[in-house]
């Protein structure tokens, strides 16, 4: 079984322009998030699955420059993008997490795919983990029957669209110690960055080899910075929650 690694990336963003090359200790945060990534020995492939949309160049010069593969396709139609990656990978499985999201659970993908040979799941989620560390594991074959079910091309917000009377959908469980409902780790408004720097600034030029436990710890020793971006969650959710029910209705 090949199994590969998927970061859904644009440079098209309304709320925080070009939040993917915004930098850190000089290091661009999709580029922190490779460097997270190549610390998971067991995928087979890490890859940028970006648009063509020129302004996207920037994107796959930085998967040259960080060694790492990259697919360009469908600017609107993200699950579209996301199988045309694993399929020219030729991916059985893959984890996908959205570049917003430089600390993502790597720690968590061994997991998800021991989850994954025991249930044999289509879609995998791990909600439980604090927003900005769950990941996502998809079967290929599975995101090929969603699409060929879908009526929509704005695909964005796609979880829904693996309809649960369809597809076998599991949510992996989670440690309850790691469940942090008011921590947000995914960078969509100024202060999410903010939050980010400061993260950064206290774990220093390593905090990208931090597991997710010591992430968190490290967050409840500083609660004054988990409150920099507590504002921005209701916003997020509501404009996502908008999104799921947008989808839902058309998919």
């Amino acid at each position: 079984m090949k199994i590969g690694f998927i970061i859904t990336a644009r440079m098209k963003s309304s709320r925080l322009k070009k939040k993917a090359t915004l930098k850190i200790h000089d290091r661009e945060l999709i580029a922190w998030m490779i460097d997270r990534a190549k610390l998971m020995t067991s995928a087979n492939n890490i890859i940028i699955a970006t648009s063509v949309n020129a302004q996207d160049d920037v994107l796959e010069e930085i998967a040259i420059r960080e060694e790492v593969d990259f697919y360009r396709g469908s600017e609107e139609d993200v699950i579209e993008r996301l199988y045309e990656s694993a399929k020219k990978f030729e991916l059985d499985f893959f984890i996908n997490i959205t570049a917003d999201c430089p600390l993502f659970g790597f720690d968590f993908f061994d997991d998800v795919i021991s989850f994954y040979k025991q249930t044999n799941a289509d879609l995998i989620t791990s909600m439980d983990l604090p927003h900005g560390f769950f990941i996502y594991g998809v079967k290929t074959s599975a995101l090929k029957q969603v699409i060929d079910n879908k009526n929509i091309k704005e695909t964005e917000v796609w979880g829904t669209l693996f309809n649960k009377d369809m597809f076998n959908v599991k949510d992996m469980p989670v440690n309850k110690d790691l469940i942090r409902e008011n921590f947000r780790l995914t960078v969509d408004y100024p202060e999410d960055f903010k939050l980010f720097q400061e993260v950064f600034e206290g774990l220093g030029e390593n905090t990208y080899k931090k597991t997710t436990q010591e992430i968190i710890a490290f967050l409840d020793l500083h609660p004054e910075i988990v409150a920099i971006n507590q504002e921005c969650r209701d916003m997020y959710k509501k404009k996502w929650t908008e999104q799921q029910e947008k989808t839902k209705k058309l998919g």
